[in-house]
């Protein structure tokens, strides 16, 4: 049995307040509610701080269009960009519900932060937000001095999130550009076969229920794939070297804690310079929370500090 005591008293609350709201399992809900989740959640950010300049943008592909929000923390000098993916499952989320987190991460980073709606599933399943993610990452590429961004690009992402950006930096290992020059990926989903020991520990009680990681799945994946297609699941990628060096934040109680931090390994076992760090006491999703917890802005720092170290800001 876990020592129950570690588990931060706040978010104790919270998982208390839950279980008596005793809410129906996402499969049983409208997709419109599901999509209403991440908004009502977004106080729970905190204020959103104040920038320089923010502007939306719309990225013309074959896809069609994707709408990415541009947050600068100074005004004047080229910046690096970094390449934010909003978590949420594949199925909600979008920049107007990330908006406070993405504010925070520019203001501790002094990085330009350009974040995404990528197309959500089930109507987009997959490979569509990979493909969009790619798209949009070679648009920041070729655009710099129309964003006025200094040609360094750092990527990441939380959750689904950071499934897109481990996943991306894959795909973009082979080339000469873009590059990435970093990675930051914040509990990341890497494994959709869902056999780590955490998806057993942390199944339920902890806000992230197991039923609605299979129910998220079933939305992303078409029946015909393979879950360990390492372009679903990055952790099966047969090879790790030569990625960008990363950070990774992992949560204490949190099933998808293990791939995450399974990754890390493989990454640093490849030689790819890596820190690993996991918060304790906390659940996934802690990250959105630094209007109620510490740890969530002492996280959100961490990644503005590694970055503002890694492009010498």
């Amino acid at each position: 049995m876990h020592n129950e005591v570690m588990l931060h008293p706040t978010l104790k609350e919270i998982i208390t307040v839950t279980k008596e709201a005793k809410n129906l399992p996402l499969s049983r809900i409208s997709l419109a509610e599901v999509r209403r989740g991440p908004m009502k959640i977004r106080p729970l950010a905190g204020e959103p701080k104040p920038m320089a300049k923010v502007m939306n943008h719309i990225i013309h592909t074959d896809e069609g269009n994707l709408l990415m929000r541009l947050y600068y923390p100074k005004d004047n000098k080229p910046l690096p960009i970094v390449l934010y993916f909003h978590p949420g499952g594949f199925v909600k989320g979008d920049i107007d519900s990330h908006d406070p987190v993405c504010r925070n991460l520019a203001e501790a980073s002094r990085c330009l932060i350009a974040s995404i709606n990528y197309p959500l599933a089930p109507e987009n399943p997959f490979p569509k937000a990979v493909i969009a993610a790619k798209e949009a990452l070679h648009w920041i590429y070729s655009h710099p001095s129309e964003l006025n961004a200094d040609g360094r690009i750092a990527i990441a992402g939380e959750n689904a999130g950071g499934n897109l950006a481990a996943v991306l930096t894959q795909e973009v290992r082979e080339q000469i550009h873009p590059k990435i020059s970093f990675q930051v990926l914040v509990y990341p989903q890497t494994d959709f076969t869902f056999s780590s020991l955490s998806h057993q520990e942390y199944s339920t009680g902890y806000l992230l229920e197991k039923d609605s990681i299979e129910w998220y799945k079933k939305q992303y994946i078409p029946k015909n794939h393979d879950p360990m297609d390492p372009r679903i699941s990055p952790l099966f990628a047969h090879d790790f070297s030569s990625l960008p060096p990363a950070l990774i934040i992992t949560a204490e109680y949190d099933p998808m804690r293990d791939e995450g931090e399974i990754y890390a390994q493989k990454l640093k076992s490849a030689g790819v310079p890596t820190t690993l760090k996991r918060y304790k006491g906390m659940v996934h999703g802690f990250f959105q929370m630094g209007g109620l917890l510490d740890e969530a802005r002492l996280a959100i720092n961490e990644v503005g500090e590694t970055l503002k170290t890694h492009f010498s800001l």
